[in-house]
């Protein structure tokens, strides 16, 4: 009986885990390939990309790297806390400054497919990413 009751705690247990990230970010990976509807360049170094584990955003549009918490429910609402970057000196053609302001404004998304959006909270396309 005793092992019975932990094996259904257990399964309890894993199901709340499960619906921290309710539509499930955690453990995926994009590449970024739009912001603001502009096409980001992929150099030969870093690529643009964004991923998740179960408690953190880290992404990057080819030369800084950004982090930060995030939490999600399940409406595709999106908040970005607690975050930092590195602050190295690159070219314009990375659009750092222009993603990081973007990043910051992110209020929803919607994944679908092996495509993710991020929007503001007027529902205005962010940036844009593919598996």
């Amino acid at each position: 009986m005793k092992k019975t009751f932990l094996i259904i705690l257990a399964a309890i247990s894993l199901a709340a885990c499960k619906t921290a990230d309710s539509l499930g970010l955690a453990g995926q990976s994009f590449s970024l390939t739009q912001l603001n509807n502009k096409p980001l360049v992929a150099d030969e170094g870093i690529k643009p990309a964004i991923s998740f584990t179960d408690k953190q955003v880290n992404a990057t549009v080819g030369c800084n790297r950004i982090f930060a918490g995030y939490t999600t429910d399940n409406k595709g609402k999106l908040s970005f806390t607690n975050g930092g970057a590195t602050r190295m000196m690159c070219p314009d053609k990375y659009r750092e400054d222009e993603f990081l302001a973007a990043f910051n404004k992110v209020a929803k998304y919607k994944l679908s497919g092996k495509t993710i959006k991020f929007y503001d909270n007027e529902g205005n396309l962010l940036f844009t990413a593919t598996k």
